[in-house]
């Protein structure tokens, strides 16, 4: 297995040992307003949620083919 390394305060630290250097809440952002195709007003993951759950869809992540493989 290989050893990762980060860098705090100008010193290489093993991954595992190093703690975060912000160690307060993560925040995340509400995602912006947009409309989707059937013309439905999405305005906050709840919404987005409730609208997959509906239609029986999902998101899979952005639309670029993993490396190597390619799109037809």
């Amino acid at each position: 297995m290989r050893t990762t390394y980060v860098l705090r305060d100008g010193k290489l630290v093993e991954k595992t040992d190093a703690q975060r250097p912000d160690s307060g809440p993560f925040f995340l952002p509400d995602i912006s307003p947009f409309r989707t195709q059937d013309g439905t007003a999405i305005s906050s993951r709840s919404q987005l949620r409730a609208y997959e759950t509906k239609h029986g869809i999902r998101q899979v992540g952005n639309d670029m083919p993993p490396p190597g493989l390619k799109r037809e």
